[in-house]
Parts: structure tokens; C-alpha cells; sequence
């Protein structure tokens, strides 16, 4: 009895490693409370080194880790820092040419994209005859898949050129609009100026003065006031536009 109650915890204690592990506990100190109180220190003292309370220190990134350093730790694992280690494939492994001028990097990954769907189909079917033959083509297929990454990775190049591009593009499309919104404003304007100076000759003609230095208005005025209807009418279409 002793024996199976002293096996309890034990068993209690060993429980499954949840396949989705719960982020660090540090990022419920992430809040808009914390983050206005770390601007107000930052604000208030630029130059502070000393050391801030926890719920703060966890919202400033870590630093780097220096040249010497032998490991670096993410979410709470160290990780060891292997100069040796490529940081890319041996060339002796790539499937291609890196230096090769006509490479193509689109038809490249299309081209590996369906041998790795082909080394698949032919990995199930050798599953489906003999489950234990599968070293042999899993390992064509982590060739294929790594060759795959590095392509991708010479092609951050031409995928940033590419985005620049665009940006630019639509800055100048953005540009060439707010000109053409201006040539468009500048014309209605030249209009009503024009139309404002012949309204204005318009009334002037219109007007006799007597001998006695009293004015008297002469023809009908029904012209002028549709004349200053119209320039209205202007005034409130450019002020819509």
C-alpha cells in the first residue's frame, strides 16, 4: 500500500508535454499600462542605466550576445552557438548551379516543387508495400526540401527589388493624380476667373448714371443674375471636387 500510494504523485507529476506549449509567462506583463509607464521613464530619463522593475524590463529587448558568447537563450532554452556549423547547404549537395547565368530561380522551385510531390507518391507506395522502406526516400526528400529553402533564400533579393518597385510605383501613380487633380483645379479656376471678369463688365454696362448723379439700371436683369447663378454653381463644384 505504501509502495502505491508513494507511486501516485509520481505519476501525477509526469504529465504529457501539451502539443501546443503555452507561450513564456512574461507576456502578460506586454499591457498599454506598462508600455505608457516605460515611454514616461524613457521620456523623463533618455540616459537611464539602472536597473527597471520586472514588469518592465521584459517590454526592452534583449541584447545581443557578444562575439564571445558560447550560447543564447530563446524562451527560456539555451541554444549553443556553433561557429563549424554552415549556415548553408554544402555546395557539394545542391541539386543546382548556384553560379550558373541563365538560373531561374521561378522555374528552379517549380521544377522542385513537383519532384518533391513525385518523391511523396513514391514514398506512400513504398509505405503501402514495405513500411520499413522509407529511409532512402525520406532522405531524397529532406534533399529536395533544403535545396527548395535555399532557392528561396537567393530569391530575397529580387522579391525586395521587386516590392521597392511597386512602392515606387505607387508613389508616382499617386503623383502623376494629384497633378492631374491640380492641372483640373487650375483650369476651373482660369474659368471662373474669366467668367467673374466678364460678370463684372456685364454689370458695369448695365449701369446708367443721371444728371442728378442717381443710378438707374437699364435692360433686364434676368442675364446677370443667371450669370451669378452659374458662377455659383461653379464655385460649389470645385468645392465638391
Amino acid at each position: 500500500m505504501a509502495d502505491q500510494e508513494h507511486q501516485q504523485p509520481q505519476q501525477q507529476q509526469q504529465l504529457p508535454e501539451a502539443p501546443f506549449p503555452a507561450p513564456p509567462p512574461f507576456w502578460r506583463h506586454f499591457t498599454t499600462a506598462n508600455e505608457e509607464k516605460l515611454k514616461e521613464i524613457e521620456s523623463s530619463e533618455p540616459g537611464r542605466s539602472e536597473k527597471l522593475p520586472i514588469p518592465l524590463a521584459y517590454l526592452r529587448p534583449p541584447p545581443p550576445p557578444p562575439e564571445s558568447a558560447e550560447v543564447y537563450t530563446t524562451f527560456g532554452q539555451s541554444q549553443v552557438i556553433d561557429p563549424s556549423k554552415p549556415t548553408s547547404l554544402p555546395r557539394d549537395q545542391l541539386l543546382f548551379d548556384p553560379d550558373s547565368p541563365n538560373l531561374n530561380h521561378a522555374v528552379l522551385l517549380s521544377k522542385m516543387t513537383k519532384s518533391l510531390m513525385l518523391n511523396f507518391l513514391e514514398l506512400t507506395s513504398d509505405l503501402s508495400l514495405d513500411p520499413t522502406s522509407y529511409e532512402e526516400k525520406m532522405a531524397d526528400i529532406r534533399q529536395l526540401v533544403l535545396n527548395i529553402h535555399v532557392v528561396i533564400n537567393m530569391y530575397r533579393p529580387h522579391q525586395a527589388r521587386e516590392s521597392v518597385k511597386e512602392m515606387l510605383e505607387d508613389i508616382l501613380e499617386d503623383g502623376e493624380r494629384e497633378m492631374e487633380e491640380s492641372d483640373n483645379l487650375k483650369q476651373k479656376v482660369e474659368q471662373f476667373l474669366g467668367e467673374l471678369g466678364n460678370t463684372a463688365a456685364h454689370a458695369g454696362s448695365a449701369m446708367a448714371t443721371d444728371l442728378n448723379g442717381e443710378t438707374s439700371t437699364i435692360g433686364n436683369e434676368n442675364p446677370k443674375l443667371d450669370e451669378q447663378r452659374r458662377l455659383w454653381d461653379m464655385i460649389d463644384e470645385m468645392t465638391d471636387g
